[in-house]
């Protein structure tokens, strides 16, 4: 696989990614909301591989930012990919307090890997 077509997949990897990141935090609130409307939670509670998803989002993330960033050649992308990678990763870390910025980090995620994809394309 040649250079460009690597760092495309990567874009869309790390498009998509976010975007179920994005779904995934924004259902999450819902599985809350529903625990503590049924008081007796032995008939329903958050799975826990549920709130360890959000690892798996940072480790796939990663990945991709880490792709992406080795193929573009625009320093203005690779900074803003890792600044809003390190956003969300301390988001999920710090997850009962700073939760919130996973989803300005996710949308500056797919939006900055959206820019690379249409400069990639020109090139």
């Amino acid at each position: 696989m040649n250079t460009s077509q690597s760092a495309i997949n990567s874009d869309k990897t790390g498009i998509v990614s976010a975007i179920i990141c994005t779904i995934h935090c924004l259902v999450f609130p819902v599985f809350f909301m529903l625990q503590n409307f049924w008081k007796d939670s032995r008939y329903f509670s958050v799975p826990t591989w549920w709130e360890k998803l959000d690892f798996v989002f940072i480790v796939i993330g990663f990945l991709a930012v880490y792709s992406s960033t080795r193929h573009t050649s625009f320093k203005y992308i690779k900074y803003s990919l890792w600044f809003f990678w390190s956003v969300l990763a301390v988001a999920i870390l710090f997850s009962s307090r700073l939760h919130w910025l996973s989803y300005p980090a996710s949308m500056g995620l797919i939006l900055t890997h959206f820019r690379n994809l249409k400069l990639m394309s020109k090139k």
